[in-house]
């Protein structure tokens, strides 16, 4: 009888034993399981804020902050980041595509970019033939604006026929309204105050030398358009 009485005490003890241990597993695997889903929300979490950081960085990165209007009769706008880094070109005419898919210049620090312009076979042809290259420097206004117009100039002292000047935003916007580059722009501005005629069309295609010399033929003044008040930098007398 007493044989009996221990097995069946030892029966019932080892399933309350098992019992527990069940208990016990059970508890760790929905334990294991929380933290699982926990690390996995943590990672999801890190990847959404990565995702937004590197959204908004790259955002920030290829945000232009500053335009540089490159015209001699190719015209470019180059457009600048808050690094000082190009990271667009825009073509206005022709000879401007033909320039820019030549160039190899998108992220390039811009002093570095209008080295390369600069010292473009072509352009270098032009301008020892008298052509006229204008530099113009525009944005909101700020710090910015004035460093980089003052490494523009930099960059044109050491070229012949390269004039440096500044402008503002609602200028650039006026010009993009016509579908010219800003220096050609405002070269199309003093033409058009001589000569009403004259439409933007009509000045797309035409160097900056062509310009300057039908100005000057109606009596009006040198390509600087100093009356503006935007003339800067480098300048050459003709």
């Amino acid at each position: 009888m007493n044989d009996r009485w221990k097995e069946a005490f030892d029966e019932i003890h080892a399933e309350s034993e098992l019992k527990e241990k069940t208990k016990t597993y059970l508890a760790g695997q929905i334990h294991r399981r929380r933290r699982m889903a926990a690390a996995g929300r943590r990672i999801a979490a890190v990847a959404c804020l990565a995702f937004i950081l590197l959204a908004g960085g790259s955002w920030l990165y290829l945000t232009p902050t500053v335009y540089i209007a490159v015209d001699v009769n190719p015209s470019l706008e180059l457009g600048i980041n808050r690094f000082d880094r190009v990271v667009s070109v825009e073509a206005y005419n022709e000879d401007g595509q033909a320039l820019a898919s030549s160039l190899q210049i998108r992220f390039m620090n811009y002093q570095d970019a209008l080295e390369e312009i600069l010292n473009e076979e072509s352009i270098e042809i032009l301008l020892s033939e008298d052509g006229v290259l204008s530099l113009t420097v525009s944005g909101d206004g700020g710090a910015q604006n004035d460093e980089i117009l003052a490494g523009v100039e930099s960059c044109a002292a050491g070229h012949q026929n390269v004039h440096c000047h500044s402008g503002s935003s609602a200028e650039r916007e006026e010009a993009l309204a016509a579908g010219l580059s800003l220096g050609k722009y405002r070269a199309y501005c003093i033409l058009h105050e001589l000569d009403p005629t004259v439409a933007p069309d009509d000045v797309r295609d035409l160097s900056m030398r062509e310009i300057a010399d039908r100005i000057e033929a109606l009596g009006g003044q040198d390509i600087e358009w100093e009356e503006h008040g935007h003339g800067h930098g480098h300048e050459e007398e003709h």
